[in-house]
């Protein structure tokens, strides 16, 4: 698709704990709340408190609360990622097909959806608004508002198969035996990848 290759969207990301990764590959990626009403979270590595203003924060063309969505990252090296940075060897970087932009309800936005500012967005079309560049610098610190923007997300509704799960990234092969286990005889692709890691 023109838009992929415009934005050079390669993959959207979700970054989760090792131990999850079997789960989400037999149930796929489930919203926050399913989730949980599923008891599926082996650890969760989100800050609770971002996680309580996600609870209360809710989409402008929805009205769905943002725990009723998966989460997934337009850059993988990002704010999230570096408040983990102690435990980022046993945290796997998933690269999801970056068609589900073009599918129905597919939101997106300029920056951490939880955060004051940030603007939502349907429709490929409208990817030409989101600050690219910010999104894509290796370093946020540097840029105006760039911890925000540097989270910029797609939200999709309510969960995401497995199927459209294509590589599994990690920070060493440490885990390389559970990453081929966990794949459970699918295409998915297991890859080192350091340099979307701190």
């Amino acid at each position: 698709m023109e838009y992929l290759q415009r934005h050079g969207i390669d993959y959207l990301y979700h970054m989760t704990y090792i131990d999850n990764l079997a789960s989400i590959i037999e149930n796929g990626l489930l919203s926050h709340n399913e989730a949980y009403r599923r008891g599926l979270i082996e650890a969760d590595i989100s800050d609770p408190n971002v996680q309580d203003i996600r609870a209360g924060t809710v989409d402008p063309f929805y009205n769905r609360p943002l725990h009723e969505y998966v989460p997934l990252y337009f850059s993988p090296r990002n704010p999230m990622l570096y408040r983990r940075r102690e435990i980022q060897e046993d945290i796997v970087i998933l690269g999801l097909d970056p068609l589900l932009l073009s599918e129905p309800d597919i939101i997106f936005t300029d920056g951490n959806a939880a955060a004051s500012g940030t603007f939502f967005y349907t429709g490929t079309s409208m990817l030409d608004r989101l600050p690219w560049s910010s999104i894509r610098a290796r370093n946020w610190t540097d840029i105006e508002d760039g911890k925000r923007i540097k989270c910029a997300e797609v939200l999709v509704h309510p969960q995401i198969e497995s199927s459209r799960i294509q590589v599994v990234f990690c920070y060493s092969n440490k885990h390389r035996e559970t990453i081929i286990a966990a794949k459970q005889g699918t295409l998915i692709i297991g890859k080192v990848n350091r340099d979307f890691y701190f």
